[in-house]
């Protein structure tokens, strides 16, 4: 129990400095139209109870596609640390809004651990990709629902800092992607360690 309690802190708090560190990039634009001294997160960003709890469930499905208790909690993790970015506007900066809500910094992050883990959790790197997905999703899902409109996200960040816009069932669409590749990896992840633990009983 120990063991997982630290596995889900440690790599939830290396997400959590990987999205606050992508983020600083969105300071890095200040002549550019999409940068603004977004303001206190508590005042503007709408952060509510609903927004916390809905991302993290949004997350947790992500990671039921692996079928370990480890991942479906890390996967609601990250999808909540993914608004580590809302730290830098206390600073009152100009910025980049939503960097992190972005494919770019999924891959990053999928990256990096894949880096630090040297490849020997897959699963971990499609969950840190798939919980940006969820982040996404529930975004377009709240704005539909709660406040009957769209909703955007520089996606391509920080290549292109053009907003892209969602509505309606698009989260649907994102919230699936991001399942199936998470239970896709698993899959094959697993059926490898069978193979390699059939082999090993052969010999």
């Amino acid at each position: 129990m120990k063991d997982h309690i630290k596995f889900i802190l440690k790599n939830s708090i290396i997400f959590g400095l990987i999205s606050f560190g992508f983020s600083i990039i969105g300071g890095l634009f200040p002549s550019s139209e999409h940068t603004s001294v977004i303001g206190n997160p508590l005042v503007v960003s709408g952060i509510t109870i609903e927004h916390i709890v809905g991302h993290i469930f949004w997350g947790a499905v992500i990671g039921l596609g692996t079928l370990s208790i480890r991942y479906i909690v890390l996967g609601g993790s990250f999808a909540i640390l993914i608004d580590a970015d809302h730290l830098l506007q206390f600073l009152d900066i100009e910025l980049v809004s939503r960097m992190s809500h972005s494919i770019p910094f999924a891959i990053i992050a999928s990256m990096i651990f894949f880096l630090i883990l040297r490849g020997k959790d897959l699963r971990l790197c499609v969950v840190a990709f798939g919980a940006v997905l969820s982040h996404i999703a529930f975004d377009i899902f709240l704005a539909d629902v709660a406040y009957r409109t769209d909703t955007e996200f520089p996606l391509f960040s920080p290549f292109t800092l053009e907003a892209v816009k969602f509505q309606g069932l698009d989260w649907l669409g994102i919230q699936i992607v991001g399942v199936v590749i998470v239970a896709v990896m698993s899959y094959l992840v697993k059926r490898k360690e069978i193979r390699l633990k059939n082999n090993l009983t052969k010999t």
